[in-house]
């Protein structure tokens, strides 16, 4: 589905970004980006949707911009617009008519049990409500690839594991392909489908693995020998230790 093909991208004042990648993502699996801060990796999502150029190499990207979403970790709803109009507002600048636009938002807000809300402004809800209307925003065009750059990572615990869990469910139904960043290795091992870390600055991929843990997740997934394991392995690489 997407290809880079020895991608860089380097910010030469601070010599940080993405080292020279050679990556495919296939179309209908989560893979999740995992490394320290200052290695590429929300640049390596920003390549993808087009938002920079490469240095060096191509990123082969078959989908238009507008099927493409991107959730960032700040929700960046428009604090004048009401829930309802944020979800709206990617159809309307697109040319939907109002009525359209609406019936496409309400479903998505009913999709993730937040319709309650649809008449709120941004400052009247909880971080983990902005952060679903920010997804229901990103869903209503029906995107064929979803980045996520850190989404959960303002959120406490319980929220992002009952976030997750939703995520993971719509992407089971839904079928897109997800790449996302996060810090955390729990996180990554459990939603996702494979995992990417990288080390280094400019960052390089050391570890991309398939994890095999099924499509349906459960919080006592997170508590299998197997998975520990993989935990540990992650740590180890991001501490610098062996694979």
């Amino acid at each position: 589905m997407i290809q880079l093909q020895g991608a860089s991208r380097i910010f030469t004042k601070t010599g940080t970004g993405l080292g020279a990648t050679s990556l495919d993502f296939n179309s209908g699996e989560w893979v999740t980006l995992l490394g320290p801060s200052g290695c590429g990796k929300s640049t390596l999502l920003r390549l993808i949707a087009g938002l920079e150029k490469p240095s060096e190499g191509t990123v082969i990207r078959p989908q238009a911009k507008d099927q493409i979403g991107f959730v960032f970790q700040d929700s960046a709803l428009l604090p004048w617009l009401s829930v309802l109009e944020n979800t709206m507002l990617p159809l309307r600048l697109k040319g939907v008519s109002l009525k359209d636009a609406k019936a496409s938002a309400e479903k998505e807000l009913n999709r993730l049990r937040i319709q309650i809300h649809a008449g709120s402004k941004p400052h009247e809800l909880s971080g983990g409500i902005r952060m679903r209307v920010s997804l229901a925003r990103t869903l209503v065009k029906s995107p064929k690839l979803i980045l996520l750059d850190e989404p959960f990572a303002a959120l406490d615990e319980p929220i992002r594991i009952e976030l997750g869990l939703e995520l993971r469910e719509l992407f089971n139904s839904l079928k897109p392909t997800i790449v996302m960043v996060t810090h955390s290795i729990t996180e990554a091992l459990w939603l996702s489908d494979r995992v990417v870390v990288f080390q280094g600055q400019p960052g390089k991929v050391v570890l991309d693995e398939a994890l095999g843990f099924g499509a349906q997740r459960t919080l006592s997934q997170r508590g299998d020998p197997r998975f520990l394991s993989m935990v540990e392995r992650c740590f180890g690489i991001l501490k610098g230790g062996l694979q």
